[in-house]
């Protein structure tokens, strides 16, 4: 990796400097403009184009665990450590008639080696407790391909009146797409790949839309495009994919993906963000225009590593735009 090499070129002294081949002096200043380039971007983003979200947290609870697993490098580590948090959200042209519509959003579930069934047994019960209107998962449920067979069994105890509804993200599709689906179908859970679902309520119509995952699936931007509906709910994995919720017209766009940055540092923020719009897709909730995106730090996650980074379980209570 060019880090270890100028690790052994350099000592990062002032006085040392000069002695730097030009290769290296290049790779320096080369990184240090795209780093300003990145700041500098983010700030004009936050500053020009992000919009207010009208939003408060209900409530946040940590999920107690009858038997946490021990997190690798010491207590400081938040990996096991996962929280429900319940946020009421008003979005822009939301209907009155859909007002308190509810979903139970989990993420980046990542079952496998570090996060164990038994782990995951008590987070799907104190999810499934919340008795939302509707449950989404947003991708990301297993590691491996042989980690499908330990969630066989789990994902039936999200019962909700208007039922539980997926989508794959770019871990599943790795591992097995056909075998994540076919999982889901078993345990009941309708898979939405580039498709919607609607509901009804005193003659308005409301559109769950799914897309399939942004990096490994098949994109097909008519089947969100081309959905009419009064209010509109986009299950995406990847945030990357809020571009098209705005083309859309989406009220609410769910996702997960970038697992919050897993380390997150004072001053410094999220570490690890794989999103092309850098720290602003990390988690939370962000608007533009009159579009909102929310973004779930995940269950899971790889390295078992979190810091300032808690997993979440998350509850939206969705109103109209009150400004």
């Amino acid at each position: 990796m060019p880090t270890l090499g100028l690790a052994q070129a350099w000592d990062f002294t002032l006085d040392s400097w000069p002695g730097l081949s030009l290769a290296w002096k290049g790779w320096v200043l080369g990184l240090l403009a795209w780093t300003l380039g990145l700041w500098t971007a983010h700030a004009r983003w936050a500053l020009l184009v992000c919009k207010p979200v009208e939003h408060r947290l209900l409530w946040s609870r940590g999920i107690p665990l009858a038997h946490p697993p021990a997190a690798p490098f010491g207590p400081w580590n938040q990996f096991y450590r996962p929280e429900m948090n319940s946020y009421e959200v008003h979005l822009p042209g939301w209907p009155e008639e859909f007002s308190g519509f509810s979903l139970v959003q989990l993420s980046d579930l990542h079952h496998g080696k570090f996060v164990p069934r038994t782990y995951l047994e008590e987070v799907l019960r104190a999810a499934a407790r919340e008795k939302p209107d509707i449950f989404v998962l947003t991708g990301d449920l297993i590691f491996l391909k042989r980690d499908i067979e330990g969630l066989k069994g789990l994902l039936r105890r999200l019962r909700a009146p208007r039922g539980t509804y997926a989508v794959l993200g770019n871990h599943d599709h790795w591992a097995d797409g056909d075998g994540v689906r076919r999982l889901l179908e078993g345990e009941g859970v309708r898979l939405l790949r580039n498709e919607a679902v609607r509901f009804k309520k005193k003659g308005k119509t409301l559109a769950l839309i799914g897309t399939d995952d942004l990096w490994m699936g098949t994109q097909d931007e008519g089947a969100v495009v081309g959905v009419q509906a009064d209010a509109k709910i986009l299950l995406a994995h990847h945030p990357d994919q809020f571009p098209l919720a705005k083309k859309a017209g989406i009220h609410l766009q769910v996702s997960g993906h970038c697992h919050g940055g897993q380390v997150r540092l004072p001053l410094i923020g999220p570490l690890i963000v794989p999103s092309a719009f850098g720290r602003r897709h990390a988690a939370g909730f962000l608007r533009e225009g009159d579009s909102t995106l929310f973004i779930n730090r995940g269950v899971g996650g790889f390295p078992p590593v979190r810091v300032l980074c808690p997993p979440e379980v998350v509850k939206l209570v969705l109103r109209p735009w009150k400004s």
